[in-house]
C-alpha cells in the first residue's frame, strides 16, 4: 500500500470514491483535522487536537436531518446551568458526547423543558459524568424532544475532583459546620464540552 509521508495536492479535483479510514476503536497520535469512521459505533469523529468529536450525518438511517448542539463552559458551577436551545423541530437524541479538559469529574443532567422556569424532564435517569477521558452516553431514559421546548444543562456539583471555591465565596471554618452542599457555588477549574446529536423525526 502505497504511503505519503507529504502533502497530497490533487489542486482542486475532487477525491472520487474516497472512504474514511475505518475502524473498531480511536487512532493512535492523531493531529487536529483527522476523520475516522467508527465501524461499531457507526459514527464518523472529528479529532479538534484535544478530543474525538462525533461528526457528519448519523448514520442510523437513510434520508434522516441530524441537528448538533455543542456547548463550551469554562470553569463551570451551578451557575452555568441554563437553557440552551429552544427546539423547532421534533426530534430524537442520539448521542450525548462530554468531555473536561482537567481531571476532574463535572455532573450534568440534560432536561428538555416546556418552560425555562420549570423543571421538565431528564433525557437521562442518572447524572452524566464528563471526565478528562471523554464520555458518550447512548441509553437515554427520555430522548423525544418536542417541538416548541426548550433543552436546559444543569449542572451537579458533588463529590469527585476538586472543587475549588470562587473569590468572595464564603469559607467554612475549620470546627464549624459546614453548609448544605446545594448552598455551596464553586467552581470546577477547567473547559465542559458537551455535544448533543439528534436526528429530526
Amino acid at each position: 500500500m502505497p504511503s505519503f509521508k507529504s502533502n497530497l495536492d490533487i489542486q482542486q479535483n475532487q477525491l472520487l470514491n474516497a472512504v474514511l479510514h475505518t475502524l473498531r476503536d480511536l487512532p493512535q497520535n492523531p493531529v487536529a483535522g483527522q476523520l475516522y469512521y467508527n465501524e461499531g459505533k457507526q459514527t464518523a469523529y472529528l479529532y479538534n487536537g484535544n478530543w474525538w468529536m462525533p461528526w457528519g450525518e448519523y448514520s442510523g438511517g437513510q434520508g434522516q436531518q441530524v441537528k448538533q448542539y455543542l456547548l463550551n463552559i469554562p470553569n463551570p458551577s451551578t451557575k452555568s446551568s441554563m437553557a440552551f436551545v429552544r427546539l423547532y423541530e421534533n426530534q430524537d437524541v442520539v448521542r450525548i458526547d462530554s468531555h473536561f479538559s482537567t481531571e476532574s469529574i463535572v455532573n450534568f443532567l440534560i432536561e428538555c423543558r416546556s418552560s425555562v422556569n420549570e423543571r421538565g424532564f431528564s433525557l437521562t435517569d442518572r447524572q452524566i459524568e464528563a471526565v478528562y477521558a471523554g464520555t458518550e452516553t447512548t441509553a437515554f431514559a427520555n430522548s423525544s424532544l418536542p417541538k416548541d421546548n426548550w433543552l436546559y444543562l444543569d449542572i451537579v456539583q458533588k463529590d469527585g475532583g476538586e472543587i475549588v471555591p470562587k473569590e468572595g465565596d464564603p469559607a467554612v471554618i475549620p470546627g464549624e459546620t459546614e453548609p448544605p452542599a446545594t448552598t455551596i457555588d464553586a467552581e470546577i477549574l477547567g473547559l465542559l464540552t458537551i455535544t448533543i446529536t439528534c436526528i429530526i423525526r
